[in-house]
């Protein structure tokens, strides 16, 4: 019986290749990201790179995301799969063979496959992997020697197992307890028509309301990191409810409007629609989610791509800075006699100095700030009015965006990050009615943290006589100097900054004098974004390839299905041209409605989505909007062109399936 299980397990492979072929290159596109992620982790390069800890993390999490979606698909695909297969498993039952032949087939059938899949996944991950590796190695300018990693290969193969395994026991469990004539109308399921659930459709609506709510409802980063899974995990698990009830609904509402229903092309789409409904939803459910995930790695690769030089403007605008209490004289004198005795005038460019002061405060209305102390900050820290303020003056300013403003008397300037207006500020009681705002500025003047609050930056003609009235109330606010310089050749920057370290390493001076080497931080967050970018990448490009695999085995299957329905048409008297019609409509309604649904998702999600780049990209919320325009589509004409290409495969199935 072995055998013959063997034997009739192959046969089935190859008469059935054109859904399994898919199915394998799938499984094993997702064994290789899988293998190339999981060496990434490994590498010397990454872990001893800098911000290699936070690379790591984000590989990480990577691969957690690409087991737990590659587990779900598969196991959806493999019951796509399966339905091919009752019917012959069915006729095999009703001649004599018992259950544990038909075990035998579907376990032999998984094993091939599940072996095929991982050895082309292992293969091509030991044969191309070093390869990519050896160019992420060139994004990140690393030398890197090429390894070959079996172990990483080994785990590969052992996680994709797994999955194998329980794809092998749901299908299993599939054919349990099921006669021949159950097994046979298995791979005819749908036939009865659904009802529309009322309890089902409002669920969906409260689950996608409720993750809707929490994405239009962030204020700052913190909070986008917060809600950022749960309000996922409900969208998710809400679309595929959504779509199990309101398809059902949507169809039902045209079959009663004679005008639409009684035409002889919209008879015949309608009807098969609301027929294969409920097993249409979950396939249409999945490429929505699909979709929107690979909408929402488009949008955030690009966008960080575009943002990232605007935010290192940011996190460091100037190679170095050094930084001590306007009050302290001796560190001031010390700072300057190091930098004049250490740095040639000759490599030195951009410099300045600026005065400032940092507050942390909670905006009570607009512009009506309350200073916050460390205990209060510690309450506030993720609270949406929290900002980030600095004063400057007007001296500091002009010197470090390359203007030459004056200021009238009791007039300040005013930048604020998201581009708040104020008419009037009031700083701790300290009001200030003559306010000019500006769009942009150089964020030397700002703390270099800033850029995870809301931040202002607030320009005042006399910046001593505004920290004594402050620091009167507020006692532990520091008054702050700093020097900051560019340096132009870049290759003197190591040495220059041994030197300095040194100097400024002296028990008097070490803990009064802060030296903030913003070249290596620049070259830190150059080198996390590069990890997180190639992270995204190659989940866009796994949920591409999902996405076109799930819109093939929609075609497949239905064409399959379909395939003695469409005779049936043809001998009624329906025309190939009405008939492909019908077909044209069936096919758009299906397809396109996924892609709607994932357009709202992204578009809904954008707030969430940039409040989430503000940690990897410097862009405003107009050019973020701009390119998830772009983006979006950009990804409608891949879509269409996706469909375009798969409608044939409908008709060929059919003519596969013409008894």
């Amino acid at each position: 019986m072995n055998k013959l299980s063997l034997k009739l397990g192959l046969r089935g492979i190859k008469a059935n290749k054109f859904l399994y072929i898919p199915f394998i290159l799938a499984s094993t596109l997702m064994i290789f990201i899988f293998n190339l992620i999981a060496d990434l982790k490994t590498e010397d390069f990454i872990l001893n790179s800098r911000g290699g800890a936070v690379i790591e993390s984000i590989l990480n999490m990577g691969s957690y995301v690409i087991v737990l979606f590659a587990a779900l698909f598969l196991i959806y695909m493999s019951k796509s799969i399966m339905k091919s297969s009752f019917k012959e498993l069915g006729l095999l039952y009703s001649l004599g063979m018992d259950k544990g032949g038909l075990r035998g087939i579907l376990i032999f059938q998984n094993l091939i496959l599940g072996m095929l899949s991982i050895f082309i996944g292992s293969f091509i991950s030991f044969l191309l992997g070093p390869l990519f590796i050896s160019l992420i190695g060139r994004f990140l300018n690393e030398e890197i020697e090429v390894t070959f990693k079996l172990l990483n290969i080994g785990l590969g193969a052992l996680v994709f197992g797994l999955i194998f395994l329980l794809i092998t026991i749901i299908s299993l469990f599939s054919i349990r307890r099921k006669n021949p004539l159950e097994l046979s109308k298995l791979s005819k399921k749908g036939e009865s028509e659904p009802r529309v659930n009322v309890v089902v459709f409002l669920l969906s609506i409260f689950l996608i309301g409720y993750g809707y709510s929490r994405a239009l409802n962030i204020e700052n980063s913190f909070d986008a990191i917060k809600i950022f899974l749960p309000a996922i995990i409900a969208v998710i698990v809400g679309t595929f409810l959504f779509f199990r009830s309101v398809l059902i609904w949507i169809l039902k509402l045209l079959r009663k409007n004679k005008k639409i229903y009684y035409k002889s092309t919209n008879m015949t789409f309608i009807g098969e629609l609301i027929k294969r409904s409920k097993e249409s939803a979950m396939s249409l459910a999945s490429i929505s989610i699909i979709s929107s995930m690979l909408l929402l790695s488009f949008v955030i690769m690009v966008s960080m791509f575009f943002g990232k030089e605007r935010l290192l403007d940011k996190t460091a605008p100037k190679d170095y800075a050094i930084g001590f209490d306007l009050k302290d004289e001796k560190a001031y004198q010390y700072s300057k006699e190091n930098l004049e005795k250490i740095i040639d005038i000759k490599d030195i460019k951009d410099s300045g100095f600026v005065k400032k002061t940092h507050l942390m405060a909670k905006d009570k209305g607009i512009g009506d700030f309350e200073i916050l102390d460390d205990e209060s900050l510690k309450e506030n820290m993720t609270d949406s009015k929290t900002r980030a303020i600095t004063l400057t003056d007007i001296h500091s300013f002009n010197k470090a965006n390359g203007e030459n403003i004056e200021l009238k008397k009791g007039e300040v300037l005013v930048y604020d990050s998201k581009n708040t207006s104020y008419e009037k500020i009031s700083l701790g009681g300290i009001d200030f009615n003559k306010v000019k705002n500006i769009k942009d500025t150089n964020y030397i003047l700002m703390d270099n943290t800033a850029f995870l609050f809301q931040s202002v930056l607030v320009v005042v003609d006399d910046l001593e006589g505004l920290n004594k009235k402050i620091n009167d109330k507020n006692p532990q606010i520091m008054n702050l100097g700093s020097f900051y310089f560019n340096i132009k050749n870049k290759e003197k920057s190591q040495a220059y900054s041994k030197k300095l370290d040194q100097a400024f390493e002296k028990d008097e001076f070490k803990d009064r004098i802060s030296f903030n080497k913003m070249i290596e931080n620049r070259l830190d967050f150059d080198q996390i974004h590069t990890g997180a970018y190639v992270t995204i990448i190659l989940m866009a490009l796994m949920f591409l390839a999902s996405t076109i695999v799930v819109i093939y085995y929609k075609q497949a299957a239905e064409g399959l299905d379909d395939g003695r329905e469409i005779k049936i048409l043809q001998k009624i008297g329906m025309s190939k041209r009405e008939i492909k019609k019908s077909v044209a409509r069936q096919n758009y309604f299906t397809f396109f409605f996924p892609l709607l649904v994932s357009i709202i998702h992204i578009i809904v999600a954008s707030k969430l989505a940039f409040g989430l780049l503000e940690m990897f990209s410097g862009l405003s919320l107009s050019s973020f909007i701009k390119i998830e325009a772009i983006c979006i589509l950009i990804y409608s004409l891949v879509y269409i062109l996706i469909f375009r290409l798969s409608l044939p495969i409908y008709f060929k199935m059919g003519e596969l399936n013409k008894e």
